[in-house]
């Protein structure tokens, strides 16, 4: 049992440690400030013996923090979580469950997937997988930031092939991983990941998802190879191409492309490559709908009126 001083001493710790930190505030609370937080060495000084206890301590006031942002509209509601979790972590970098909820929690959704915050939510992430390397989901949940929210599909790809060979991952992580890798036209690692997958499953209908995910990839190989050329020709000559026939003509494609479901490859008027068999492909959900917003910007650019020139030379 320990001694009255040595409790004593204890109390005094935590009491100090209580009295240099600023509790949980409510927001909103005007211009964004960091909550007032001890520095790190003087908490492992104070906390010397008693880490656990310091620790815990941080952690219910981040819960706290988060809690009272949960009541909150305002757009750094959740910033405090950040503060705490990094200071949580660096006092205890093997505390898993901080990096799962705060990198999951911090992200806020303004309206209309107008997010911020992310940045700190990828910093507590890429600090959980540092630790954790062999964490699928923390790597899953990596991934999800950088591909949503900055669009980095190459890294998140990479995050994703590698929680997919890791023990206990969930079975959808296979299929996201292989979708993100073709997306970045890894296509051989693709294939050879759906293939490993496919020779190591003994359910039948999840062999059967793993040859299904293989056709597509290789579709999806065939269908770069038309965009691709699309961009060419139309870089070029200035417009879309009508036909096929005109980009083999032109020299854009060495042939009419075959399409591996047994189908026919064609394209649309603005330049999507699709197979009769598959409209779908294989691209991050969120990929797709930067495209269309992109697109309908252009449109309503051209159809704005243009100021005349004439008139705007006259214009006194």
């Amino acid at each position: 049992m320990k001694s009255p001083l040595t409790l004593a001493i204890c109390l005094l710790g935590i009491g100090t440690v209580g009295a240099l930190s600023e509790p949980p505030r409510d927001p909103p609370r005007g211009p964004y400030r960091a909550p007032l937080l001890p520095r790190l060495e003087m908490l492992r000084v104070l906390g010397a013996g008693q880490r656990s206890l310091v620790t815990d301590y941080y952690w219910l006031q981040a819960i706290q923090a988060a809690g009272r942002g949960g009541e909150s509209q305002d757009p750094t509601r959740y910033l405090d979580l950040f503060y705490y979790a990094d200071l949580i972590t660096d006092l205890d970098p093997q505390f898993h469950k901080v990096y799962a909820y705060a990198g999951n929690a911090i992200p806020t959704n303004l309206g209309r997937e107008t997010w911020v915050n992310t940045v700190e939510a990828r910093k507590i992430l890429e600090k959980g997988v540092k630790v954790f390397p062999e964490d699928a989901d923390l790597r899953l949940f990596l991934a999800y930031n950088l591909s949503y929210y900055f669009g980095e599909h190459a890294a998140a790809a990479e995050h994703l092939r590698i929680a997919a060979t890791l023990p206990n991952t969930s079975k959808f992580v296979p299929e996201f991983a292989t979708r993100m890798l073709a997306f970045n036209r890894r296509f051989d690692t693709a294939l050879a990941m759906v293939e490993m997958f496919r020779d190591n499953e003994t359910d039948p209908e999840m062999r059967q998802m793993f040859e299904e995910r293989a056709a597509d990839i290789r579709l999806e190989q065939v269908l770069v190879k038309v965009d691709d050329a699309i961009a060419a020709f139309k870089k070029r000559e200035g417009r879309m191409p009508q036909t096929m026939s005109e980009l083999v003509a032109q020299g854009d494609l060495p042939s009419i492309p075959a399409d591996p479901m047994g189908g026919y490859i064609g394209f649309d008027p603005d330049g999507k490559s699709w197979s009769s068999n598959r409209r779908t492909r294989l691209r991050p959900p969120e990929f797709d709908k930067e495209l269309a917003k992109e697109q309908q910007q252009q449109q309503q650019q051209q159809q704005s009126p243009q100021p005349d020139q004439h008139d705007a030379h006259n214009t006194p």
